[in-house]
């Protein structure tokens, strides 16, 4: 598809928690193409909250509702900006029955009634289970680029042909959700034996790479525009960075300590290493733990 659609995303402001969680899912649709209104990215402070909402879901081929249960609660009782966008969907259900446009996606709903009442008949996706997260995206990025329609079997072609290895490859795409998270701040797990070692933290201009490998017990190569000063175990202010070294590009990082990071658009992140396990120094996996702060240009 060359013009992927547009999907707006309807969801209420629960919690942080959840709110970030939106917040990845918007940036894994747009990594893959797909373009998201979505009003942590467009709307901004002084602008119409009901102009936004009323043009967004006009303007979009594809509307997400993100069921929360607080989600299906606003709507049903008409309350807050939830409520407006449920009341203008469902008079949009009303005068056409047939409407398949809107998709409900179910997350931190552990009530029994999984949508709000005017999407009852609606099929959902599930993302109550967090270790299924990229089976769910994968099933939502397929319906929104009409790839669900085509899931009859076909008949098999020579598994040595470039067709096995084009799978290959948009699998690969597909699973790179599972090695970023998008906020300013985090904590992260991650098997640096995958993805080439390398895990995304941020997004746009705060986004950067942290690329990992295996050291001593107990400590971990990084590798990147690095600042680094032996023996800091906190994050510090955004003006005493300038105090760090910055002459290598690579550094080998105790368990506790904290090093700086620069992106390309020269903004700045501080990362602690919480834990390191090494399978050759007799532990299970290969895995980093650590937790991250990334300095906006104001902070």
């Amino acid at each position: 598809m060359e013009n992927p659609p547009t999907v707006f995303i309807s969801y209420s402001h629960d919690s942080e928690e959840h709110k970030n969680w939106v917040l990845k899912l918007a940036t894994d649709l747009r990594k893959h193409g797909v373009e998201v209104k979505f009003d942590q990215w467009d709307l901004r402070l002084g602008q119409d909250l009901r102009f936004f909402m009323e043009s967004g879901l006009s303007r979009s081929k594809l509307v997400l509702c993100v069921c929360s249960q607080k989600y299906v609660e606003k709507v049903d009782g008409g309350v807050g900006g939830s409520g407006y966008e449920g009341s203008i969907i469902s008079n949009a259900l009303l005068q056409n029955q047939n409407l398949d446009y809107i998709i409900p996606v179910v997350v931190h709903n552990e009530s029994e009634q999984k949508v709000p009442t005017f999407l009852l008949n609606k099929l959902y996706v599930d993302f109550s289970d967090s270790t299924k997260y990229l089976a769910r995206y994968t099933e939502l990025l397929e319906r929104i680029y009409g790839e669900d329609e085509k899931k009859r079997p076909q008949k098999g072609a020579n598994p040595f042909s470039g067709d096995l290895a084009k799978r290959i490859e948009i699998k690969t795409k597909l699973e790179s959700v599972l090695y970023h998270t998008p906020t300013l701040d985090g904590e992260v797990s991650f098997c640096y034996d995958n993805n080439d070692g390398v895990y995304k933290i941020g997004n746009g201009e705060y986004e950067f790479d942290t690329r990992w490998s295996r050291a001593g017990s107990g400590s971990i190569h990084v590798y990147g525009l690095i600042g680094y000063k032996k023996g800091i175990c906190d994050f510090p202010a955004l003006d005493n960075i300038y105090e760090y070294d910055y002459s290598s590009r690579a550094r080998t990082i105790n368990a506790g300590e904290v090093f700086i990071l620069e992106n390309l658009s020269h903004h700045f992140a501080a990362i602690k290493v919480e834990q390191v396990l090494s399978s050759y120094h007799g532990d299970e996996i290969d895995n980093i733990k650590f937790s991250y702060h990334i300095y906006e240009l104001n902070s």
